[in-house]
């Protein structure tokens, strides 16, 4: 019988995924990952369509896996999965709830609707939760389980109560990476390392550790596999040399996602922080200005360009966008061509300031109109910082 982890939330889903994945490989051997970068399976990649596949496709994934003798899958699991049904009947044994914030209400109308579908996700889950309890919703989420299914089986983790069940506390925080100490009841297990900055991702690799403990693995395992887990395609990903000019491309595409991501990386600036990102077309049209708002807060510089235009005229998205970062008063521009946009960024560069490409992450295409075009923002920001620097900078997958 294959275990199945299934981690769900609006932001962090394959960070949190990845992060697990190792932690079960140091300990238990070969394990899949089904998600939003790839689906793996021993050797074989396949390119997801969706987050979630279907539930044929789903059959097939996890069939292969038997018949490799693969025991153990991480997914994750978004709430068009949920809501259309894609796993109503996957059983799965641990699941995982990193946070919620405003994300495709283009599809749930409301965050309560929205909500109550990933609660959907818990109500079949046999063995074992992990629930942020720093997020509102999580909290709540908590709460309502409580008095619905057995309590021993679910499991709250903070960096901010000491009473949680797993509690992180942070001892250092840099641009390298945040250590911090890992409690289980109150019994202090160890320390834990991550190579990537930001509180954000210390949740993480709490969510990672949570599901761990719950599945039996040893803390040595979770101390190992978080510290394997240091690259994860297009998230906080450098592109370029601290020394000189900072490139990050990271997936951040929701308010929420945006301002952590620009929180973070304005706390350890040495000199300005560009931004270059959009919003993509058909989609939440409610979280363009918000995420505007959020550049507009933390950057020094905003450039607006496209994401995903898809068929909507782009002139619509960045109007949207600019509404929020017009409050602000930060300094922007509009620049649609997404390649002359971080071309723009990276001439106004100098010496310690940081650009951030955000939206994409580890896509590499763009969607416009009917087209799906190739597009990797990370082979761009390297080509351009290399042009301009005339020097070689960490190499990117």
């Amino acid at each position: 019988m294959i275990q199945v982890f299934g981690i769900t939330g609006t932001n962090g889903k394959t960070t949190a995924s990845y992060m697990l994945r190792e932690i079960l490989q140091e300990e238990k051997g070969a394990c899949g990952i089904i998600g939003t970068i790839e689906h793996q399976i021993g050797e074989k990649h396949y390119i997801p369509v969706n987050t979630t596949p279907g539930a044929d496709l789903l059959k097939e994934l996890f069939h292969q896996m038997k018949l490799q003798e693969i025991g153990q899958c991480v997914m994750e699991v978004s709430s068009h999965g949920i809501a259309q049904g894609r796993i109503r009947e996957l059983v799965i044994d641990y699941c995982g709830f990193t946070n919620l914030s405003q994300d495709h209400l283009d599809y749930h109308n409301t965050m309560e609707s929205y909500y109550q579908v990933k609660k959907q996700l818990f109500l079949q889950c046999k063995k074992g939760a992990a629930i942020n309890l720093d997020d509102i919703y999580g909290k709540r989420l908590y709460e309502e389980l409580r008095q619905m299914v057995d309590i021993s089986g679910i499991k709250g983790y903070s960096l901010k109560d000491t009473n949680a069940y797993f509690y992180g506390k942070i001892t250092e925080e840099t641009i390298e990476g945040s250590k911090f100490c890992f409690f289980e009841e109150g019994k202090l297990l160890g320390d834990l390392e991550i190579g990537i900055p930001g509180r954000h991702f210390i949740y993480n690799a709490m969510t990672a550790a949570a599901m761990a403990r719950q599945a039996g693995v040893s803390f040595s395992a979770i101390r190992e596999g978080l510290l394997k887990a240091n690259h994860i395609p297009g998230r906080m990903e450098r592109i370029g040399s601290k020394e000189d000019t900072l490139g990050i491309v990271d997936y951040a595409h929701t308010p929420d996602g945006l301002e952590k991501l620009l929180m973070t990386l304005s706390q350890f600036k040495r000199g300005k922080l560009l931004c270059v990102f959009g919003c993509g077309g058909f989609r939440d049209k409610g979280k363009r200005r918000l995420m505007g708002e959020a550049a507009g807060t933390y950057s020094d510089y905003c450039i607006i360009t496209n994401d995903n235009p898809r068929g909507e005229p782009p002139e619509n998205i960045s109007q949207a966008i600019e509404e929020g970062i017009y409050g602000t008063g930060c300094d922007y521009t509009v620049i649609l061509d997404r390649y002359q946009a971080i071309k723009r960024a990276v001439s106004l560069a100098d010496k310690w300031d940081i650009i951030v490409v955000a939206g994409k992450g580890h896509e590499a295409y763009q969607l416009s109109g009917d087209e799906k075009l190739p597009f990797d923002d990370r082979k761009v920001l390297k080509e351009l910082l290399e042009k301009k620097y005339e020097t070689t900078y960490h190499k990117t997958s």
